[in-house]
């Protein structure tokens, strides 16, 4: 009897661990294919990919109030998160209409260490950088092909945006 449970343990792990894969970490290559994505629905197949955790219609009910308020126009808005203990990373994906229509994605992150480099490998030098040394700052932005991408980066903490006009 005492085999029996210490293999239906071990069988139903297997299972667990299948279902439960760990989260994938983001690089600039995954993000610029999420962020390049034609619809939420694409947007959104592409990034479910990482594992992260899917933000609720309450994560976002707030920024999107707020969006709208600036837009004047309708907004659709998916988001992810993952959480482990030592940092956290958000990414977020949108399309508005109105006004100011775009579709912009965006990530954060509170481990940046060889995004600015990954991404000056990817799209070469940036159109504008500054590095302010005294407050830890640093900016980056380039034009390339309809798309703007910005990297701003305050200490240990770091945001990449990514958008087109519609």
């Amino acid at each position: 009897m005492r085999a029996i449970g210490i293999i239906s343990a071990a069988v139903a792990s297997t299972y667990v661990g299948a279902s439960a894969a760990a989260p994938v970490e983001m690089t600039v290559d995954r993000l610029i294919d999420i962020c390049r994505a034609s619809s939420i629905q694409d947007a959104s197949t592409k990034a479910d990919g990482l594992g992260w955790q899917r933000m609720s219609e309450a994560d976002t009910s707030e920024w999107r109030s707020a969006f709208l308020g600036y837009n004047g126009g309708s907004v659709d808005v998916v988001g992810w998160k993952r959480e482990p203990s030592d940092n956290m990373d958000l990414l977020s994906f949108w399309i508005a209409v109105g006004p100011n229509g775009h579709q912009a994605c965006a990530y954060s992150t509170t481990h940046p260490a060889g995004l600015l480099e990954a991404l000056q490998a990817r799209l070469g030098s940036p159109d504008d950088f500054d590095k302010m040394e005294e407050i830890e700052s640093t900016t980056a932005f380039w034009k390339k092909d309809g798309m703007e991408y910005t990297f701003s980066q305050t200490r240990s903490s770091a945001m990449i945006q990514i958008s087109k006009d519609r």
